[in-house]
């Protein structure tokens, strides 16, 4: 039995959050289906790359500026939003009728405050980040972070809920190559992790099942409606990897069995074992979190890339 199986056993009311905006929270859907499968209940959130106070349809909670319900009914093909599509595909296909919950982009006291409200508003014992890419497992110190920022605030805000199990999962393992990422590092990163107890394994999203095909299904629906806005690479991608295709595909593209595996890790070992992680607790604004992040950079003595013999 993998190791996340087990801490998400006695976990009854989960959250599935997107780490780093946009589509991120499309891979929140295979591990709602089989949590759903096993008798749990499970909430939707997304740090957003939406303009949020302008979405015809969403609500903004009273309680906190920065949170917004997305219910399918604000899917619009002339606006991006990935999540509003989600919701309405999650309603039209499982039945699903909670809204997907977003985050407006801020500093990590305003999104941990938002979190703090859906924790109380349901009752939730466990939360799950979920990243396209695996610029969220960078300690800091390497080649590359790829775009940081969003994944940071993330983890730093989950790092400090009152809550039992938090839980990052991670897929597209090679799709951020555009974004520099030295996968060398990765690996080390993850060796790591290992050692310090924090890594909880990792599990295929194959095609032909249940929770693949849903999954697949979502993004292409997404993209189906959203076709005169911007998609996602990194679900492209990985649905490509889910089909058997593998090697070339253009400039930054490599497509790989890695791309549909999902890496899961204790999210509180990763915050407390990041060099960036505490200089962006008390950040306000997510222009804090960049200026924090360029700044310890500057600071530290980062890696030279690296390559491995693959």
């Amino acid at each position: 039995m993998q190791p996340v199986v087990q801490r998400l056993a006695d976990a009854t009311r989960i959250l599935l959050a997107g780490c780093g905006g946009g589509y991120d929270v499309f891979g929140g859907v295979p591990l709602a289906v089989d949590l759903l499968d096993r008798g749990k209940q499970v909430f939707f959130a997304s740090s957003s790359f939406c303009y949020l106070n302008g979405l015809a349809g969403a609500s903004q909670h009273r309680e906190a500026p920065n949170l917004y319900a997305v219910p399918g009914g604000a899917a619009t093909v002339s606006t991006y939003c990935p999540e509003a599509w989600l919701a309405r595909w999650l309603e039209q296909q499982l039945g699903y009728t909670e809204p997907v919950w977003a985050f407006d982009k801020t500093g990590v006291q305003p999104l941990l405050a938002a979190y703090r409200l859906l924790v109380r508003q349901h009752a939730l014992d466990a939360v799950v980040l979920v990243d396209g890419g695996v610029d969220s497992l960078l300690r800091g110190d390497e080649s590359s972070l790829g775009t940081p920022a969003e994944d940071l605030a993330s983890i730093a805000a989950v790092e400090q809920l009152e809550v039992g199990t938090k839980v990052l999962a991670c897929f597209a393992l090679g799709a951020e190559i555009r974004d520099g990422i030295c996968h060398a590092q990765v690996f080390e990163r993850i060796g790591e992790l290992t050692r310090l107890g924090g890594f909880l394994g990792a599990s295929a999203l194959v095609g032909t099942g249940r929770s693949g095909a849903l999954y697949r299904e979502a993004v292409e629906f997404a993209f189906a409606n959203q076709e005169g806005q911007r998609r996602s690479h990194i679900n492209k991608v990985v649905c490509a990897a889910m089909n058997g295709e593998a090697g070339s595909r253009g400039a930054h593209i490599w497509l790989s069995p890695l791309m549909n595996l999902f890496w899961f890790f204790d999210a509180t070992v990763v915050a407390q074992s990041s060099m960036l992680v505490p200089h962006v607790r008390d950040t306000e604004s997510i222009w804090d979190v960049s200026a924090r992040i360029e700044g310890v950079r500057k600071d530290l003595a980062v890696r030279e890339r690296s390559v491995i013999p693959i």
